[in-house]
């Protein structure tokens, strides 16, 4: 639990970021005392990437059985389904989709991700790849005193990215 001081430091630095009240935290972060649990995680996990591949598959139209590739990353939270298995399931994706999930990996997942999916374009062709970005906040909070650890618990918040990148000549500008 956070003593005085660093509720403080915290405060202090959360009026200083920039981060506007526009940002989110996982409700489980806001309970005293917050509560970190497998399930907490999915359900977060869940919110963050079922709204961004829901929002892109329908701002695009796009079929989700006309995804040919998923790649996923989220650098601390790697379950048990996987989180391309979650996905997958949700949206009905076909059942050959080759789909890879990146797990602690850090920030520059993001970026491997991308990578690996434009790699796995140039083998196969005429594909459709999605890439899902993001990172669970609420099994990572840091309960102690060190300002420099307290940091993440202020700067990190809820999000994520999703981006499709294709092969297809249809698609080509």
């Amino acid at each position: 639990m956070h003593d005085r001081e660093s509720v403080d430091f915290q405060t202090k630095v959360l009026e200083r970021s920039g981060i506007g009240a526009e940002s989110c935290m996982p409700i489980t972060v806001h309970e005293i005392p917050p509560y970190s649990s497998l399930k907490a995680t999915r359900n977060e996990t869940e919110t963050v990437l079922f709204t961004i591949v829901k929002d892109l598959l329908s701002k695009h139209k796009i079929n989700p059985k006309s995804i040919d590739i998923l790649v996923s990353n989220c650098s601390l939270f790697s379950p048990t389904p996987s989180i391309t298995s979650m996905v997958i399931n949700k949206f009905g994706f076909r059942s050959n989709i080759k789909s890879i999930n990146l797990s602690g990996m850090g920030c520059s997942a993001g970026i491997l991700s991308i990578s690996l999916a434009k790699d796995l374009l140039k083998v196969h062709k005429n594909c459709l790849a999605l890439v899902l970005s993001m990172e669970a906040v609420a099994p990572n909070g840091y309960g102690g005193r060190m300002k420099s650890m307290l940091l993440p618990n202020i700067l990190f918040r809820m999000g994520g990215a999703a981006i499709l990148l294709s092969n297809r000549k249809q698609e080509k500008q």
